[in-house]
């Protein structure tokens, strides 16, 4: 069983009296445990396939399943409540609520999913995952944009879901720390299992990935597997 997939999906976008087709047909099927990259320039159409798979957007025409269910004949509040509990999001621009602390806005995912007790150790080790040990009752104003991107990458991860979609997710990370979070998310894919799916211009990020998928004006021009080159060292 697909944990995701795209069956001939076109997203066309209203633009005034223009319409700009971000995706011509894309055919994409992500098999539970994939390290995968989606990869093209800027206008490619990598976001639109990540809102698409992530059920934060929906196509003009074609099918989007998730774990063989189509999307389409969810509800909001179904789809609501698939998210929450299946699916983290790490987004390039952090969306971290700017009135709770670091702590709060990880734990906030926690209770989301279902998760109303006991949350304490389990939130403060996803922040010491990824180096914000210090930082747990810092609010985002407090915090650097690259400390802000850690929060929410560990709010993506606390609630070890089925998949996580991630938006250029080492952008606002210097070396060290880009390498650090992509290590902690290669354990999770490869010891819990979890599916990732990027979108990236990283060359360290593409070079970790088990999967390369290219887009080129709303199309699919290139899919390879390949063994990974991980940041540690030879795989």
């Amino acid at each position: 069983m697909s944990l995701c997939e795209l069956r001939n999906v076109k997203k066309i976008y209203p633009m005034g009296d223009l319409e700009v087709q971000a995706l011509r047909g894309v055919d994409l099927t992500i098999e539970k445990g994939e390290f995968t990259v989606i990869a093209g320039p800027s206008g490619s159409g990598k976001s639109t396939v990540l809102n698409l798979i992530g059920c934060l957007d929906r196509p003009t025409s074609g099918e989007v399943l998730l774990e063989d269910r189509p999307v389409a004949k969810m509800g909001d509040t179904e789809l609501g409540a698939l998210r929450a509990a299946r699916i983290g999001f790490i987004f390039q621009s952090f969306n971290l609520i700017p009135v709770l602390t670091a702590f709060e806005n990880v734990e906030l995912a926690l209770r989301l999913a279902g998760h109303h007790t006991d949350n304490k150790a389990r939130v403060e080790k996803a922040l010491r995952d990824v180096g914000l040990g210090e930082h747990f009752h810092r609010r985002p104003a407090q915090l650097s944009g690259g400390q802000q991107q850690r929060v929410a990458i560990a709010r993506a991860l606390v609630k070890s879901p089925a998949l996580v979609i991630a938006d250029e997710p080492t952008a606002n990370l210097d070396s060290h720390n880009g390498k650090a979070i992509l290590q902690l998310m290669r354990e999770m894919n490869e010891r819990d299992g979890v599916t990732f799916l990027f979108s990236t211009h990283d060359a360290m990020v593409m070079e970790q990935a088990k999967r390369v998928v290219r887009l080129v004006d709303g199309a699919i021009v290139d899919d390879t597997r390949r063994a990974p080159v991980y940041a540690g060292g030879a795989s």
